[in-house]
């Protein structure tokens, strides 16, 4: 019934005794052994809960880092059976369970990362007691742990997370050396006062490890120096277990007293402890020290750098558990969760062509003769979720009929062949791709149309030789014209070279001021851009054609390069949608893309006839052909249906 009321406050966390505990109150004596029974229960109960035995080998995992994914890197520690660290294993005996999955091609490589070490000191009233020389046990630890700061392999600055926390506070914090630990605990008078639970203060302690490391895969240990403790009421022995579990805390009690305090049933907690975090419970004894341990601790600075290509192909969480086999020794590290966002890679053409031209000029020629006989196009792979990863394959389709395969690089270029179209017609062309974890890409829908045009025959087929005879019959009549106005032809030659200059500076000048090149199409135009300069002058339209428009300072993935230091080499994409809308998204751009002086968002904005865009510096007012009406505000008049005005008479508002 004892060990029962136990096991309730065990599994509920109660701190109030059920009623039939109570029941031990009966009795004359039943007072003065109350506190034997609470410690006897105390034994039976943790007795009685499963303990995982120590192996022979233990792996712990830190979390996975996933900067780099689909590359996953993981700290591993590999421990014997009394806590020291195993070195120089062989890649071989580890293999990666991802999702269940196993992944048995990883790296590991061995790597300083430090150690995080906290010293909590219950100074009790338990460390007060003295030997017979007259040396407290506060004195005596006090001794030990400035032998173990003077080691040299301790005294390494700047390696080490160090922290010492007592039952007057926290002393020291997150320090890079042993000298502060040493000076600040060489000068403490702890007061010896029972204000503080020993288990109290451990929680408190545990909030340390809950701070970043100074390194990445940094392990933590807790050095808890305690006298025996009363086995309190609310056992809060699996609340520290599974704090420290969390943050991958060991924990090593050391119990300071007589040698068969280690027998005692209050050592049992602290045994429960030091077994469920990885750690080891020690007897402390002042003629040994604490070498012994600062050793072993110290050893973990080492730890297997772990690297592996995640096969993760979809959003959300995942888990992972690295299991070591060697020598017939097999283990497996408690499973750890990483979060990863993963989208399908977006694929776009690259300045495709709106229309191609076949032509051949010898009528007796065969249909191979007509050119171009294939058309390179460039297609670009970016990745939305900001994780690149390498491609593995790469299909044309046109008409939806799959015309050709990468299998190897280059996967972002396709020749396509045009020996067989032979007559005009406009064919679509779309491109999918499929990255390393499997997920598949596609591009947008990109019309193309193939004019043939067939060299002329019969009649048509000596206009050539016509037209010169004609020219050379021409060429006489305005020999005579040109004698009889000699000076109506100079000044009409001076008026047309005059207009033709007029017209080139046109053709380019606006777009020259903007950075841009123009391509040559023969699709309506929908829309134009219209430069602004730094005084907000606005240059000359430019029209917007096809699907898609790319900003950038990248002659090679642009049609219209913005020649500006502002400007990303790919900086922002405008797509025109199937309702005749246009989309502006941001490319990862450094200096962003603004709209009406907002930056845009990663689900893009669909542009209005007068918007403002800036991409770097560079400014651009968008407009329609067809500009929308404007808002107009109508003022309808108001009935007043009072007595006095009459319900016929209206006021205008």
């Amino acid at each position: 019934m004892i060990c029962g009321c136990f096991v309730n406050q065990l599994q509920t966390g109660n701190t109030l005794l059920p009623p039939a505990c109570y029941n031990l109150r009966m009795g004359s004596d039943l007072r003065s052994r109350w506190s034997i029974s609470i410690s006897l229960c105390a034994m039976l109960c943790l007795l009685a809960i499963p303990v995982t035995a120590q192996s022979a080998v233990t792996v712990r995992a830190s979390l996975p880092i996933t900067d780099q994914f689909p590359q996953i890197t993981m700290f591993i520690a590999v421990v014997d059976g009394t806590g020291r660290y195993i070195p120089s294993l062989l890649a071989s005996g580890f293999t990666v369970i991802e999702d269940n999955n196993p992944i048995p091609d990883v790296t590991i490589q061995e790597t300083q990362v430090g150690t995080r070490q906290i010293f909590v000191l219950n100074t009790s009233s338990g460390l007060k007691l003295r030997d017979p020389l007259g040396n407290s046990r506060f004195d005596l630890v006090r001794l030990a742990l400035l032998d173990w700061w003077q080691l040299p392999e301790a005294t390494l600055y700047g390696i080490d997370d160090l922290s010492l926390v007592t039952a007057e506070g926290a002393l020291v914090s997150h320090s890079k050396s042993t000298a502060d630990l040493a000076s600040t605990l060489n000068n403490l008078e702890p007061s010896f006062e029972d204000d503080i639970s020993g288990y109290d203060l451990l929680l408190q302690a545990l909030d340390f490890t809950s701070d970043p490391t100074p390194m990445p895969g940094m392990p933590s240990h807790l050095i808890f120096f305690t006298s025996l403790l009363r086995t309190p009421r609310d056992l809060p022995i699996a609340n520290i277990i599974a704090r420290a579990n969390d943050t991958g805390t060991t924990i090593y009690p050391v119990l300071i007293g007589p040698d068969e305090a280690n027998e005692q049933i209050e050592a049992e907690p602290l045994r429960l402890l030091a077994v469920e975090t990885g750690g080891q419970l020690i007897t402390f004894d002042p003629s040994l020290g604490l070498n012994e341990l600062a050793e072993k601790i110290l050893l973990q600075r080492t730890q297997y750098l772990l690297t592996y290509n995640s096969l993760a192909a979809t959003a959300g969480l995942h888990q992972v558990q690295i299991q070591f086999t060697e020598d017939g020794r097999d283990t497996l590290s408690d499973p750890q969760i990483f979060e990863i966002d993963v989208r399908p890679p977006e694929v776009t053409f690259v300045q495709p062509p709106d229309m191609i031209h076949r032509q051949m000029d010898d009528s007796a020629s065969t249909s191979d003769a007509f050119s171009p006989i294939s058309q390179n196009l460039q297609f670009l792979i970016t990745f939305p979720d900001q994780h690149p990863r390498s491609i593995v394959s790469s299909q044309l389709f046109v008409d939806g009929e799959l015309i050709s395969q990468n299998n190897e690089a280059p996967f972002d270029s396709f020749e396509w062949e045009l020996s067989n179209y032979l007559e005009t017609n406009t064919h679509t062309l779309q491109v999918i791709v499929v990255d390393a974890l499997g997920v598949q890409g596609t591009s947008v829908s990109q019309p193309i149309e193939i004019v043939v045009e067939t060299p002329p025959s019969g009649l048509a087929a000596i206009r050539p030789a016509l037209g010169s005879i004609v020219a050379a019959i021409a060429v006489l009549i305005a020999g005579v014209v040109l004698a009889v106005g000699l000076i109506n032809m100079g000044r009409s030659r001076l008026d047309t070279s005059s207009s033709a200059k007029g017209t080139s500076l046109w053709g380019s000048s606006s777009l020259r001021r903007a950075g841009l090149r123009s391509k040559q199409t023969s699709l309506p135009i929908e829309a134009y851009l219209i430069p602004i300069n730094t005084e907000g002058h606005e240059g000359e339209l430019i029209p917007l054609t096809g699907v898609e428009f790319i900003f950038g300072s990248d002659p090679s993935m642009t049609s219209a390069p913005l020649l500006d230091p502002s400007v990303a080499g790919i900086h922002a994409r405008l797509t025109r949608q199937a309702a005749g809308d246009y989309l502006l998204r941001d490319q990862g751009s450094i200096a962003g893309t603004w709209i009406n002086y907002e930056l845009v968002s990663d689900e893009g904005y669909l542009l209005k006839h007068g918007d403002i865009i800036h991409i770097g510096r560079q400014v651009f007012r968008f407009r329609l052909p067809t500009p929308p009406p404007p808002p107009e505000v109508r003022i309808h008049p108001a009935k007043d249906s009072s007595p006095e005005r009459g319900d016929n008479q209206e006021t205008s508002t």
